[in-house]
C-alpha cells in the first residue's frame, strides 16, 4: 500500500526574490564608500566625529575595530589587515583596559572601550556614560574613570557590538542592560548603532555574503534582535570580521564600510543639535 500524501506546508525559499537592505557590492561601490568616508566632514558645531565602540567581552568588538581600522588605513596598509591585540571569542576577560583613540584625517575618532562583563553591567552604564558626555580624557584606565571628572570629547554615536550567537542566546540580564542603555541614549538623544559580528558561520565562502540580505533566515534573526533590544531594524548593522585573511577584500569591505557610514550619518543630526 502506499503511504498517504505528506500534508506539510512547502518550505519558503531560502533567498527572498528582493534583498530586504539594498547593498551594492561591486569594485566601484567599494571605492566609493572607500572616499565617501575619507573625505568625511562632520557639522560645523563638531570639529571631529566621534564614535563610541562597546560590547560584552568575547562580542567581536576588537575583531571589528582590527578589521575598520584595516579598511580606513588601506592605503597606508598596502591592503593588509593589520594585527591589533584582540580577544577570542567566548573569552572571559577585556584585552583594552584604558579608553583607545583612533584618529583618521583629522575629521574622525573611534573610541574604543573595554569589554563588560555581564556582572558588571552597573558600573559599565555609569563609565560609558561618563565617556559619552565628555568627561573622560584618552588613554585614561578603565579602573581610575569612576574616581575622578576628566575632559574628553564628547561621543556623537554610540555602537553596541553583538555577536550573532550572544544575541540568539542572551542571558537575561544581558538583554536588560542593553535594552536600559538604549533607552539611556535615546532619551538623551545621542545615536545608537547595533552591531552584529560573526556571521562568517552562516556563508561557506565569503562570496556568498553577497546575498546577506536577501537570506529570509538573517532578516528574521535581525528582526528578532531588534525587536529584544527595542531597537529599529535600521538601526542594526551587520558585519563580517576579518579572522583568517592577510588581505583586505571587496565583499567583506562593503559591509564593514557600509556600516561606518551609517554611523557618521546617524552623528550628524545629533552634532547639529549640539
Amino acid at each position: 500500500m502506499g503511504g498517504s500524501p505528506s500534508c506539510e506546508p512547502p518550505r519558503p525559499e531560502p533567498l527572498l526574490p528582493n534583498p530586504w537592505r539594498e547593498v551594492e557590492f561591486s569594485d566601484d561601490a567599494y571605492m566609493k564608500l572607500q572616499e565617501e568616508i575619507k573625505n568625511h566632514q562632520p557639522h560645523p558645531k563638531a570639529s571631529t566625529t566621534n564614535i563610541l565602540i562597546s560590547g560584552n567581552v568575547g562580542s567581536g568588538k576588537s575583531s571589528f575595530l582590527n578589521s575598520v581600522l584595516s579598511e580606513l588605513r588601506r592605503e597606508e596598509l598596502n591592503g593588509r589587515v593589520q594585527n591589533i591585540q584582540a580577544v577570542r571569542p567566548g573569552a572571559q576577560t577585556s584585552v583594552t583596559q584604558h579608553l583607545k583613540c583612533h584618529t583618521f584625517n583629522d575629521k574622525m575618532k573611534i573610541f574604543d572601550t573595554a569589554g563588560f562583563e555581564l556582572e558588571k553591567t552597573v558600573n559599565a552604564t555609569i563609565i560609558l556614560k561618563k565617556i559619552i558626555d565628555g568627561e573622560v580624557a584618552e588613554d585614561t584606565k578603565f579602573d581610575d574613570i569612576l574616581k575622578s571628572k576628566m575632559e574628553g570629547d564628547k561621543i556623537h554615536c554610540v555602537v553596541l557590538v553583538l555577536s550573532l550567537h550572544t544575541a540568539e542566546n542572551m542571558h537575561p540580564a544581558l538583554i536588560q542592560f542593553y535594552e536600559q542603555f538604549i533607552g539611556m541614549l535615546t532619551e538623551t538623544g545621542v545615536p545608537c548603532q547595533l552591531l552584529v559580528t560573526f556571521i562568517d558561520k552562516l556563508v561557506e565562502k565569503t562570496e556568498d555574503l553577497k546575498s546577506l540580505y536577501r537570506r529570509r533566515d538573517m532578516k528574521q534573526k535581525i528582526e528578532n534582535i531588534a525587536k529584544n533590544m527595542r531597537i529599529s531594524v535600521s538601526n542594526v548593522l551587520v558585519v563580517s570580521n576579518y579572522f583568517e585573511e592577510m588581505k583586505i577584500n571587496q565583499i567583506k569591505g562593503t559591509l564593514l564600510l557600509e556600516a561606518v557610514g551609517q554611523m557618521l550619518m546617524a552623528a550628524k543630526p545629533f552634532q547639529e543639535r549640539m
